[in-house]
């Protein structure tokens, strides 16, 4: 028998993440009393302290609270999706959606989504957020962010995924390049060539060792106007597909089963037309 209600977790994730009783109370809509007896009661139910009380300092979790907030914001979360599923098999999608998406896709991908999965789906409140794919996925399994646009060799090892593109380096050189005219390179041809890199933790820790690109821009011109050769990467290279980064723990809203739908046609199109 479950001896906390809903309501009760609910509030438990307000006060964790406002840091105090009274600006939870006042977010929730409730007297200042009520959420300090609510918090009370849940500490009884679940056997443990989850809060220490400040005295006019607000309040900070203990070790055992860490863990249940992530819990509590997991059933929550869920909670609010069994309810919207409801709606959406009524209707139409509608609810929030926070996408995370790797800086260096974000160029490519923001474009489309916005053109073509908000646009179709108005009802849909979809946020995105742009940054480091590791940190992103971080932010994910807090309950942050419900899906992550990625590459597979960014991918934390407690998420799911869904790859939506093959991601096969390349290399990208300016117009007067000494090897602009060729069509694919040895990687040892460039050994000793600049390189720019962007200053991102994931792009040095992987990419690095051979400064090559994935994501390839829809035509050979930089931002600037300029002209720009794709060179093929001669011999054996490992890839870093193109993917979409979920809490495992979770079974996919049917928001996100929508948007891993739509990402996965996408890709499919952008390599056919790459083809």
């Amino acid at each position: 028998m479950i001896n906390y209600t809903l309501r009760q977790l609910q509030y438990f994730v307000a006060v964790a993440e406002l840091g105090s009783i009274s600006a939870a109370a006042k977010q929730c809509h409730i007297s200042q009393a009520a959420m300090s007896q609510s918090m009370d009661e849940l500490e009884r139910a679940v056997g443990s302290q989850l809060l220490v009380r400040r005295r006019a300092r607000g309040v900070v979790l203990t070790a055992v609270g860490t863990d249940f907030l992530l819990d509590s914001r997991a059933l929550v979360r869920h909670a609010e999706e069994v309810q919207d599923q409801i709606v959406e098999r009524q209707t139409k999608l509608s609810g929030p959606l926070v996408i995370g998406c790797y800086s260096s896709l974000a160029a490519f991908w923001i474009p489309v989504i916005c053109e073509r999965f908000t646009n179709v789906h108005p009802d849909l409140q979809v946020t995105l957020v742009e940054g480091d794919g590791a940190d992103l996925q971080e932010r994910m399994l807090k309950g942050h962010l419900d899906a992550v646009l990625t590459h597979t060799r960014h991918l934390l090892p407690q998420v799911s995924s869904r790859t939506v593109m093959s991601g096969r380096p390349y290399v990208l050189v300016g117009g007067n390049h000494r090897l602009a005219d060729r069509t694919s390179v040895a990687l040892s041809e460039l050994a000793d060539d600049d390189f720019v890199s962007l200053d991102i933790p994931t792009v040095r820790d992987n990419q690095l060792v051979n400064t090559v690109l994935v994501q390839r821009p829809p035509v050979n011109l930089s931002y600037d106007g300029l002209p720009l050769s794709v060179l093929e990467i001669e011999g054996e290279v490992g890839v870093s597909d193109i993917c979409v980064a979920y809490t495992a723990s979770d079974r996919p809203s049917l928001r996100l089963r929508a948007f891993l739908d739509f990402c996965e046609e996408a890709g499919a199109e952008k390599e056919r037309k790459a083809g």
